[in-house]
């Protein structure tokens, strides 16, 4: 459509709607000239229909004037009403295409037995005394050129009145004065129908010539309004349009200084000619100074440029520097791995042993196992400081391995054990008889309750119980391994934080817990790195519920057996 003038869409528009409003207008007028033929056929049939009555009726009334004498003998002439109205009707179609006859079921002569319309017609007024008459255009023959001809057929019903009666009433069979055997008929029968037959060969030709003439005059006067249309479009829209074309063109080539004319034009297309001419006006004051402020633009790019530029050295200076302080830390964290652990797992292992040899005496065990258990907590900071490194590096591997929970849960008693015991909390264990084998990272795991379970027993003051279980959730089918304790628990507004690095619920100075604040910050990185859900349930002075949710689809099905269940 981009391609197509505004001219030659308007000219295919008034085209088709010109094609279109003709032929819906020869259909329409086809219809109706040939209703109104139909009905005037219909009424020129009922004026025949009523002339034959009227014969009908007149031969009635006459009968004891025809068939009397004047001294009023009676003597029967035969010429009786039937007869009369159907010589009449011969007479009348003799020599053209009219026809007029009476029809019945049972006629008295071969002749006027019914044909299949006629047929149809006294079926219907015998089915109904509603309807009196019957009528269509049917095809009939043939036209002088060998087409079928149409004919207007139309079936009045007859009605049976007491003069009727005299010679087709009752008794049924009996002779009547001309000789034939009654019908048996009553005031309620149906006496046959008077068939008239009309041609439409000088009906459809002035239909046709009515058709003809109405369209010549629909099609003159819708042209004679296209082409009004058109010079209207032409004179106030696309005259104005090619004029704005061409301003356009100057306005792009920079003449800007030669306004349109808006006279002769509509309300609408003036309106727009007058916008234009303003923004023409504008772009001449716009340009006038344009010079002027492209050079302060200038300015001011360079101005940026070089602000950008020292944006860039400031950036890699500063890049130059992470790149430093990254290499120190990286130093850092490979100096407390190698000269850290070292002499801290030294000093675990000499306090175990002087712990175990015997020799010491009550003061020296409680110093000795102070040194074990400070050095412990602090080999545990120094450990989980650097998985927390690997984390940030993307250096942490994971691996995906078969995993007996119940195993993990034994190694973290043995370990969390004698922290619950030297805090007097008690430390209760159970695993759920069908607990599957899961796939995840031992290690990682074992990680995760440990931290979990070394928490839970530094919040539960003396004579709490901490309680590590696992379970399958019957709905999903994922294993829950929970740490429950009753502790102190933990404020709704505090349950997402506690999850960050180094955040810890009381920061005050005089902080009656210890810790570094990355524990539960690893416990959510391991559980993600598994592919493992976490979360926590916590009411203030109430304990709090930790949860790591394996999926089912981790899960290993073996057949069920045994639980395991411990207590500390």
């Amino acid at each position: 459509m981009r391609n197509v003038s505004l001219r030659v869409i308007t000219l295919a528009t008034l085209s088709a709607v010109f094609i279109v409003a003709v032929a819906t207008f020869s259909i329409f007028d086809i219809r109706v000239q040939t209703e109104q033929m139909e009905s005037s056929l219909a009424e020129e049939a009922r004026t025949f229909a009523r002339e034959m009555d009227a014969v009908w009726r007149f031969m009635d009334n006459s009968q004891y004037t025809i068939n009397n004498d004047s001294a009023g003998n009676y003597e029967f002439k035969g010429l009786h009403c039937a007869i009369v109205g159907k010589s009449v009707g011969a007479i009348f179609s003799a020599n053209n295409d009219y026809s007029i006859r009476y029809t019945n079921f049972n006629p008295r002569r071969a002749q006027d037995k019914p044909d299949e319309f006629e047929a149809a017609a006294l079926t219907a007024f015998n089915e109904s005394t509603a309807v009196r008459e019957y009528y269509d255009v049917v095809e009939d023959g043939a036209d002088e050129s060998g087409s079928p001809a149409r004919r207007f057929r139309f079936v009045q019903a007859l009605e049976v009145d007491e003069s009727c009666l005299e010679c087709h009433g009752e008794p049924a069979g009996e002779l009547d004065i001309t000789g034939f055997p009654k019908e048996g008929w009553t005031l309620d029968s149906v006496g046959g129908g008077i068939s008239i037959v009309i041609p439409l060969e000088q009906q459809y030709r002035a239909v046709q010539d009515n058709v003809v003439r109405d369209v010549a005059f629909f099609l003159l006067l819708t042209t004679v309004i296209g082409i009004a249309v058109f010079a209207l479009m032409s004179h106030f829209v696309l005259r104005p349009l090619e004029s704005m074309k061409a301003a356009f063109g100057e306005v792009s080539e920079g003449r800007l200084h030669q306004p349109m004319d808006n006279a002769a034009t509509a309300r609408e297309v003036s309106s727009l000619i007058d916008r234009f001419n303003a923004m023409a006006a504008e772009l001449r004051v716009t340009y006038a100074g344009l010079e002027d402020q492209v050079a302060e633009r200038t300015r001011d790019l360079r101005r940026a440029n070089e602000e950008l530029a020292a944006q860039r050295d400031s950036l890699e200076a500063l890049s130059a520097q992470l790149a430093k302080e990254s290499q120190v830390k990286s130093d850092l964290l490979s100096m407390v791995n190698h000269e850290l652990r070292t002499p801290l797992t030294s000093i675990i292992t000499l306090a175990q042993i002087a712990l175990e040899s015997g020799n010491a005496d009550g003061d020296e065990r409680r110093s000795w196992e102070e040194v074990r258990k400070s050095s412990s907590v602090l080999l545990g900071m120094i450990n989980n400081m650097l998985d927390m490194a690997r984390f940030d590096a993307g250096a942490m591997a994971v691996s995906r391995e078969v995993m007996d929970l119940g195993d993990i849960v034994a190694t973290v008693q043995s370990t969390v054990g004698p922290l619950a015991l030297n805090a007097r909390v008690t430390l209760t264990t159970s695993i759920a008889p069908n607990v599957p084998l899961v796939y995840g990272d031992f290690e990682k795991m074992l990680r995760i309750l440990e931290n979990l379970g070394t928490n839970a027993v530094k919040f539960t003051p003396a004579g709490g119980v901490v309680a590590l279980s696992a379970s399958v959730d019957d709905g999903t089918g994922d294993v829950l391994v929970q740490v429950t304790d009753n502790g102190i628990g933990i404020a709704a507004a505090d349950q997402e934080r506690i999850f960050e690095r180094f955040f810890q619920v009381d920061s005050s100075a005089t902080r009656i817990y210890s810790g570094s604040g990355l524990g539960l910050a690893l416990v959510r990185e391991y559980a993600a790195a598994q592919g493992f859900g976490l979360s926590v349930e916590s009411d203030l002075g109430q304990g709090s519920v930790f949860t790591v949710r394996i999926p089912a689809a981790d899960t290993l099905d073996f057949d069920e057996g045994e639980g395991l269940e411990g207590e500390l």
